[in-house]
């Protein structure tokens, strides 16, 4: 081996691996395929090995590409530890802390904790950023922020998770809609109607509980693509053109000729958590406070 393996080459390896596909592993890492894919042969000429399997069926790991691929974990997750203790070092000298939350709530759903933790820790910067889900537990992961409102169901594999509350779901609908009458309703007046849907990619954990529960009670949505920003999906409600599984904090985003219904009883148990997700090495003074603050409030 006559170059040292960089971390960025490790990460890029773990990202192929977890998505076993080029395109969508590039676009998880923000960059374009063919650099990825020049990073990756690299590696593989470094370490003699072939990683992966190439063919028009998609990737898959080799023998050696398996064995690799714990350790890369491991090498990645003590690199985020070391990054943490260093942080953590600066102690009274302050810093950065960096919460993230995710947009799919309405913030009043989130605990308000910040302005304490400022007060507390007034020589450190508080930062707080709104995301996906599924690009707050990367964020955690990969160093770049301390702690994170995030959804469930989403993958948090090496993540210590704390469930702070269960958000059930209502449904958001024209208010000139022919349902508009019903106090509650159930899948079987939501059947055939236009319902706005996220991709699977964005949180594919939260997408399959919800089509396990859709499937347990032969429900199948006719769906049509959920825009990126709620204020635009609540406006396209409001127009007619779809109806809308959300959260119910949400109801408290006021939007002219959108209303909102509960589900029926025998339909709550379809619901979002919310979680505070962190990992367990991080050494940020900040942390324990925060997390302190957060367990008062819930």
């Amino acid at each position: 081996m006559n170059e040292s393996i960089d971390l960025r080459q490790l990460r890029y390896f773990l990202a192929v691996s977890e998505e076993l596909h080029f395109g969508r592993a590039a676009l998880r890492l923000h960059i374009s395929q063919p650099p990825l894919s020049r990073q990756i042969r690299q590696l593989e000429d470094q370490l003699g090995v072939e990683l992966f399997l190439r063919n028009k069926s998609g990737v898959a790991l080799t023998e050696a590409g398996a064995a690799f691929l714990p350790e890369v974990r491991r090498t990645l997750l003590q690199a985020e530890k070391a990054v943490a203790v260093a942080k953590a070092a600066r102690g009274a000298n302050g810093g950065q802390f960096v919460v993230g939350y995710t947009t799919v709530f309405d913030r009043s759903a989130i605990p308000d904790v910040l302005d304490r933790l400022r007060r507390r820790y007034s020589n450190w910067r508080i930062v707080t950023k709104g995301k996906h889900s599924i690009s707050l537990v990367r964020d955690i992961k990969n160093g770049t922020m301390d702690a994170a409102f995030i959804g469930l169901y989403t993958d948090t594999q090496g993540l210590t998770v704390e469930t702070i509350l269960e958000e059930p779901l209502v449904v958001a609908l024209p208010a000139n809609h022919r349902l508009a009458q019903k106090r509650r309703l159930g899948f079987d007046d939501l059947r055939g109607e236009p319902m706005f849907w996220f991709e699977r990619r964005l949180n594919p954990g939260f997408y399959d509980h919800c089509q396990a529960f859709f499937e347990q009670i032969a429900f199948k949505p006719n769906v049509i693509p959920e825009p990126p920003d709620h204020h635009i999906m609540l406006g396209l409600i409001s127009e007619g053109q779809g109806i809308a599984l959300i959260p119910a904090s949400l109801r408290k985003v006021k939007y002219q000729g959108v209303i909102f219904r509960e589900l029926k009883e025998e339909h709550k148990r379809l619901s979002m958590g919310v979680a505070v997700a962190y990992l367990e090495c991080n050494q940020s003074p900040v942390l324990h406070s925060f997390l302190e603050l957060v367990r008062q409030t819930c």
